[in-house]
């Protein structure tokens, strides 16, 4: 049973005293009781090994010795784990938080997976934002769908799926995936878990787009000539050169911003607006309707769900993803907040997590939501309240923060329906 499954942990490192104290001590907050910690040092020079020696009595293996390379050295951590799965947890990275390998392990029934997957957190020094893995793991016949390091395996699969360090000078850092790639070819399970499971920085090795691209058609073509791998190689590399000109920079903001919230407010026929809106793939659902003089950052990623109803004077900022369900209703001048800013970070680090509203959920007029937010089914948020955390189902919450003052006692059965031409 997934609940009582012990979960070893590797983490490779060569003189990299500045990050891997945060590193361990990441491993040493989970909450996950039965687990294990295996450190693999390259050789360090620059103290790294003297904070690993610290904590030396709470490893259950490490060395400091010259190896050959990153995954040569996951390899050395792979030969000493005692558990039934694997995460590699790269210095520098950490979880998002101490109970990210717990919530892994009891998200789902893991009896019949092989390799259990989730999302991630990119870091950067100016933003910080979740990074959504894919549900369809049919898609890694053409591309990664997850982070390496936002995984788990099982050891029995890893240890029949090394790194292959022969592939080492064609394939560079990109291991890790053709390792996933040669997992998910022989058959085995994946599934995704909608849990964030570790931060990584983008200035890490692998930060190359045109080189990732590059690698990526040479583990899924497996060097054998496929037309469809070379269109999809092309689309992805002009994609990223448009999407890093200038005049990307001006188009987006012409039809996600100025369009969106400067003429669309104009337009008094809906049908009219929800077509722009799906044409910025906005996902609407049946019978659902947002009133004009709404503001929307990021329309392309709000999805709606049937029979929803959102009137006028909201603000939707979507950066970090907001979901609406069925049947929500969204009252004036409401703000739903995905973005906000660390404000102990030196860089005033921007932060975007998304907020889901699920259906029957009943937002009064003027309330606030704040990011990473979930608001349950039948849930009510009275007027003025500001959402600071997640809203049980059917709860009714009020205030500054909001807090639960009632229960809603009927079961929703409704659709919230506008017919009301010109608005």
């Amino acid at each position: 049973m997934a609940d009582k499954d012990k979960i070893s942990v590797i983490t490779v490192v060569y003189n990299d005293v500045e990050h891997i104290r945060e590193t361990m001590e990441s491993f040493f907050s989970q909450t996950w009781e039965n687990k294990e910690y295996i450190v693999i040092d390259g050789g360090s020079t620059d103290g790294t090994v003297d904070v690993i020696r610290e904590y030396a009595d709470r490893l259950a293996y490490w060395c400091s010795e010259k190896d050959d390379g990153i995954y040569d050295a996951m390899n050395k951590g792979i030969s000493h784990v005692t558990g039934d799965w694997i995460n590699i947890l790269n210095c520098g990275d950490f979880y998002c938080d101490k109970d990210s390998l717990k919530n892994v392990m009891t998200f789902t029934d893991l009896t019949d997976v092989d390799v259990v997957y989730g999302n991630s957190i990119e870091e950067t020094e100016v933003i910080r934002k979740r990074v959504e893995a894919l549900d369809d793991e049919s898609i890694m016949d053409l591309c990664p769908v997850y982070r390496h390091g936002s995984s788990l395996i099982k050891t029995s699969v890893q240890k029949r799926f090394l790194y292959d360090l022969a592939k080492k000078n064609q394939l560079g850092y990109a291991l890790d995936w053709d390792m996933i790639y040669r997992v998910y070819k022989a058959g085995f399970v994946f599934r995704k878990v909608n849990v964030n499971i570790e931060v990584y920085r983008k200035e890490g090795i692998s930060n190359h787009p045109i080189r990732n691209l590059w690698y990526n058609y040479l583990v899924t073509s497996q060097n054998q000539f496929n037309l469809k791998k070379i269109l999809f190689l092309l689309k992805a590399v002009l994609a990223y050169y448009f999407k890093n000109n200038i005049f990307y920079k001006w188009f987006r903001a012409l039809i996600l911003e100025f369009f969106v919230n400067d003429i669309l407010p104009l337009v008094p026929f809906w049908n009219i607006r929800k077509l722009y809106l799906k044409f910025l793939r906005m996902h609407i659902g049946k019978g659902s309707f947002i009133m004009k003089r709404n503001y929307i950052m990021n329309a392309n990623l709000v999805k709606i769900g049937n029979f929803s109803h959102i009137n006028r004077g909201c603000l939707i900022d979507a950066r970090g993803k907001v979901e609406i369900g069925d049947s929500v209703s969204i009252s004036h001048n409401v703000n739903i907040m995905t973005g906000s800013h660390d404000i102990n970070s030196s860089n005033f680090v921007g932060v975007f997590k998304p907020i889901k509203i699920c259906d029957y959920a009943f937002i009064g007029v003027g309330a606030t939501i704040l990011q990473g937010v979930t608001i349950g089914k039948g849930a009510v948020v009275c007027a003025g309240s500001v959402v600071t955390n997640d809203v049980g189902c059917y709860d009714v919450v009020a205030g500054i923060p909001a807090k639960v003052i009632s229960k809603r006692k009927c079961k929703p059965l409704y659709h919230c329906v506008w017919t009301t031409p010109l608005t």
